[in-house]
């Protein structure tokens, strides 16, 4: 990777499972229309239309695109004699680890006529004119795809801090089931239970009566320590791994006062951080008591 920052528009191209997908993604993320295999003959169209925010553009073309092999070379540098500011940029990887991550994946090679290993080599080679054009080759053998993609964002200038994590609090009920998408899951059934208390059985665990009489009990403020305290020590691990979305679930019995109580006190302190929270509530108006 080059040490220094360039902007778009970008053609992204090279060989079947080296991370152009990563890359594209990468892209998008950071505020890039990218666009992928479309016909060569709309590609100018494309550029033409999109001159005012034509330094957000990226453009995907590999060996699906027909006329890559035979046309691609001179189109390429009668596009650039057009737009200056165009990139290529050519993704590869070593024929072992393409190998490995076809098997993995097991998807097929936009060549199937042929077995996956002459594929690859026929494929390196049908692409070596176009991977002499690049003004940049990303060779892909040692990253892991979120390596792949700090390098993407940090070559495109683009900035982690647009990308905030996103913390979904929610509460929910045991007996509707854990929520399927949550990162963290943390049970208080162990806690103090307001449901028998008749005058509380018909609040909810974000009404003052209910957070009062919760807050008397030691065992809760201990247990509400103990989570933020791996809660704190996550988040920043989470962001790292350039996580961009974080479910935190609590749960209780009814899914109406403890894991309410719980998601709504941890959603205040991590908004005081400054972090961007969203509470959800999945089960606090699924019952109804009397």
């Amino acid at each position: 990777m080059s040490d220094g920052a360039f902007n778009g528009p970008f053609v992204i191209t090279g060989l079947s499972g080296a991370g152009k997908s990563v890359l594209s993604r990468s892209l998008e993320d950071i505020g890039y229309l990218c666009v992928d295999n479309i016909p060569l003959d709309l590609v100018p169209l494309l550029f033409a239309r999109s001159e005012d925010g034509m330094d957000r553009l990226a453009v995907v073309l590999d060996v699906r695109t027909r006329g890559m092999i035979q046309l691609f070379p001179d189109f390429f540098r009668e596009l650039r004699e057009k737009y200056g500011g165009l990139r290529l940029i050519f993704v590869e990887a070593s024929p072992e680890i393409l190998l490995r991550r076809f098997s993995v994946a097991r998807r097929p090679h936009p060549l199937p006529d042929l077995g996956l290993e002459q594929a690859i080599t026929e494929e390196r080679g049908l692409l070596e004119e176009v991977r002499g054009l690049a003004d940049l080759v990303v060779d892909t053998t040692g990253l892991s795809p979120h390596d792949l993609r700090r390098q993407m964002l940090a070559l495109a200038g683009g900035d982690q801090d647009r990308q905030p994590l996103t913390v979904e609090v929610q509460s929910f009920s045991y007996l509707q089931g854990v929520p399927a998408t949550a990162s963290l899951v943390f049970d208080v059934r162990f806690l103090p239970n307001p449901f028998f208390e008749a005058s509380l059985r018909s609040l909810s665990g974000d009404d003052r009566p209910v957070a009062d009489w919760l807050g008397k009990f030691a065992e809760v403020d201990e247990a509400f320590d103990r989570m933020m305290d791996l809660i704190s020590y996550l988040l920043p691990r989470y962001v790292e791994e350039m996580k961009t979305h974080v479910g935190i679930a609590m749960g209780c019995t009814g899914g109406r006062h403890r894991s309410v109580y719980f998601a709504e006190r941890i959603a205040k302190v991590l908004k005081e951080e400054g972090r961007d929270v969203v509470v959800h509530h999945r089960d606090k108006d699924r019952w109804r008591y009397s």
